[in-house]
């Protein structure tokens, strides 16, 4: 088996982990649970998926690893110096995955050890609904794919024929933002970052915005590999690379889209209000 696809099939079993854990427990089982490092509060099913994560990582992954996740402080695990940093959303859109509501992912990105943590340095990316049974995984360099298959970005580049994931919860709709809307063909608003963004990847989505400087490197870093891998763009809101992050709760707001043109005609929209 060819090393990436070694690291890939761990990335895989890491999902099947978290899918059973989450979908097996009950908050029954936890009692009463505090604030996590972003000072959300934490949900069951988090902390059942960072466990299943954990025991997955101690007993069954090649190398060492340091674990980079918003349930805790940096761990590692495996003998020896850590080979690899592991960046983990255990539960993305643990508000619609509380209710019943779909979409909701598992999201892992792997990134050499001593590398800044960024997108530019991921190495291995994998997201994971958590009700569809339906990965999308990266490898730099070899490309992006949804269900073992290659995929490739929307090509459709005008903004009148897109349909893109705006995320406005929390935030007063700028001027800029509302004539993107009004011009779109549609917007949705998923509540799960990490789908959203590898719908864009795989052509559901023709661009996810999201201007609110709340997106955390979690919720990011596998899905920018992912869009980028694919053929798309992902940014900031001023259309420049997403810088290294200096802790796991650094904020960013965000664009991301399934081809240059369309990016570039969503910053032109929206640049006078993100100045």
């Amino acid at each position: 088996m060819h090393p990436s696809e070694l690291i890939l099939s761990h990335l895989d079993a890491l999902y099947h982990a978290v899918t059973s854990a989450v979908t097996a427990g009950n908050a029954a089982e936890w009692g009463k649970l505090g604030q996590n490092a972003k000072g959300d509060q934490v949900k069951w099913f988090d902390l059942a998926a960072d466990q299943a994560v954990c025991a997955y990582l101690e007993q069954h992954f090649p190398s060492p690893v340091l674990l980079l996740s918003e349930e805790g402080d940096p761990r590692s695990f495996g003998r020896g110096e850590p080979e690899w940093t592991l960046v983990l959303d255990p539960v993305d859109g643990s508000e619609n995955f509380s209710r019943g509501l779909a979409p909701a992912g598992m999201a892992v990105a792997l990134i050499p050890a001593g590398l800044p943590v960024a997108v530019d340095t991921v190495e291995y990316a994998l997201v994971g609904s958590l009700y569809r049974s339906q990965v999308w995984q990266a490898a730099r360099g070899h490309g992006a794919w949804r269900d073992g298959q290659p995929m490739r970005p929307s090509s459709i580049s005008q903004l009148g024929a897109a349909m893109i994931n705006f995320d406005l919860t929390g935030a007063a709709i700028q001027p800029a933002a509302a004539r993107v809307l009004a011009q779109t063909r549609s917007a949705r608003s998923f509540g799960a970052a990490t789908i959203a963004l590898v719908a864009v990847a795989d052509g559901g989505l023709e661009a996810y915005v999201d201007l609110r400087r709340q997106l955390t490197p979690e919720n990011f870093l596998a899905p920018g590999l992912i869009i980028r891998e694919a053929g798309g763009v992902i940014t900031n809101a001023q259309g420049e690379t997403l810088p290294p992050l200096q802790a796991m709760t650094d904020c960013y707001s965000l664009i991301a889209a399934a081809n240059p043109a369309l990016h570039a005609e969503l910053l032109q929209q929206l640049r006078q209000d993100l100045a």
